[in-house]
């Protein structure tokens, strides 16, 4: 009497969890949709000039090919900043070399971080120096590659209180890689999509620092990246101020004509992921934080306990959680199609899913490496010498 009842009992909490999991994951699949239904398209126009802010560290040969080709580009583009952060290979003799053939090519070279500022915010601030206040002004990481005029076209057509997020395609070579961006795509389309960028009422807001696009008035009106020079996920949280002011997120669909590298080792995946959720677990209480971590497990490897159940021969449970397993595997195959990533590489989410818990581990118990620099979980920002810091742009 006692085993039957052991069994109802298991049967009933694992069933009670399957299905919790899969309406997580159906949610989710809905969300996807509202997400990729939410880019605008970019009408013709007369068009602006448009000034390119790129900041670069150790991208020697990026760098090259990029300034190549846009040093082709006539007529959009004013300015061409290429902010040199601290690198150690030929980054800077490399866009210097551009300088002396292009007049728009403007070098800046970071030698020093200031304390307070992490190094992406403080280039992105030192290169907004020298835009002029007409024209619109585009991000660019070095990395991005692709058709950069249909880009720079696109930009001219920024208005005043508009922010023009472009969604590049995620490239990847290998197996994990593409299982992982699957993953990670499902994730935040599923429940950070641009549909929540679209909601005045949410105050979350998605926009990816490679490429946006955005008037100087207001990016000076916003507060400039000096108002995120602590933050380890500025463009998300620029964004969010942004939209605080009111400032119109405009996302557009790029993935057909630009694209950036993905992370492709499970080192460098782990990385990114402590990069993102370091915030969090600094600032969350022990309680609350190894709560969402058992709560993530249970949502990555419970789906995988219908084997189990099938072996001790529970077969309602084992089938509605087979169910979810299903369903977790749809949603992130789902989600490599915003990717445009083909196969079933979902089937190993659950490989993928170990380099976030371990990353989130990471971010509470180690830290992680970033812009050459390294965070560990004690310090918010690693020690750096003081320097002025820049004026923001008038």
């Amino acid at each position: 009497m006692g085993m039957l009842l052991g069994r109802i009992v298991a049967s009933a909490i694992s069933s009670i969890i399957a299905l919790s999991i899969t309406a997580i994951m159906v949610y989710g699949i809905f969300n996807i949709r509202k997400s990729m239904n939410s880019f605008h398209i970019i009408n013709a126009c007369t068009g602006r000039q448009v000034n390119l802010i790129i900041p670069a560290r150790n991208e020697e040969e990026n760098i090259k090919e990029m300034l190549d080709k846009i040093s082709s580009i006539n007529g959009l583009v004013q300015r061409v900043i290429v902010i040199n952060d601290r690198s150690e290979d030929k980054t800077g003799l490399v866009a210097k070399g551009f300088k002396e053939k292009d007049k728009r090519v403007e070098v800046i070279d970071i030698k020093e971080v200031p304390n307070g500022w992490l190094p992406k915010p403080y280039a992105l601030t030192r290169g907004s120096l020298m835009v002029p206040i007409e024209g619109s002004m585009l991000f660019l990481d070095a990395d991005i590659k692709g058709n950069y005029g249909k880009l720079i076209k696109m930009s001219s057509c920024t208005k005043e209180g508009e922010l023009i997020s472009f969604m590049p395609r995620f490239k990847c070579d290998s197996i994990l890689c593409n299982s992982t961006q699957s993953l990670l795509s499902a994730l935040l389309h599923g429940y950070f999509g641009y549909n929540r960028s679209l909601n005045e009422e949410d105050a979350f807001t998605l926009i990816f620092g490679c490429c946006f696009s955005i008037r100087p008035y207001t990016y000076k009106e916003v507060g400039g990246h000096a108002i995120v020079k602590g933050e380890l996920v500025e463009d998300k949280e620029f964004a969010s101020v942004a939209k605080s002011k009111k400032v119109k997120i405009i996302p557009v669909d790029a993935r057909d004509f630009i694209e950036t590298k993905s992370w492709q080792g499970f080192d460098s995946i782990r990385n990114f992921m402590a990069r993102l959720f370091y915030s969090y677990a600094r600032k969350s209480s022990g309680l609350h934080f190894y709560l969402f971590l058992a709560g993530l497990s249970l949502l990555f490897y419970f789906p995988l306990a219908f084997i189990p159940l099938l072996i001790f021969k529970l077969y309602l449970a084992s089938s509605i959680t087979l169910a979810s397993y299903i369903a977790e595997n749809l949603f992130v195959y789902i989600g490599g199609l915003t990717n445009k990533i083909k196969g079933p590489y979902s089937l190993l989410y659950f490989i993928a899913s170990l380099s976030i818990m371990l990353g989130l581990m990471d971010a509470r118990r180690k830290g992680f490496k970033w812009k050459g620099n390294y965070y560990s979980s004690k310090n918010s920002i690693s020690s750096l010498k003081r320097i002025k810091e820049p004026a923001l742009p008038r």
